[in-house]
């Protein structure tokens, strides 16, 4: 289980920085799309430390 989260946290890793580099060409500020992204960016970090603090609570396996 735990090697597949370490997959899942990489993969989500990519795909935040996907995001980023979307949002730069975006004039954020204008479309009022800045608040959703700090919003999501916060739930993905809060989502990401609870699971690792999890971890030790998985099987190897």
């Amino acid at each position: 289980m735990s090697r597949q989260l370490d997959r899942v946290f990489a993969d989500l890793d990519k795909a935040m920085a996907g995001l980023r580099t979307a949002v730069k060409g975006i004039p954020v500020r204008r479309e009022k799309l800045k608040p959703l992204h700090d919003e999501f960016a916060r739930g993905v970090a809060a989502l990401l430390t609870d699971v690792s603090y999890s971890r030790s609570q998985l099987p190897d396996s």
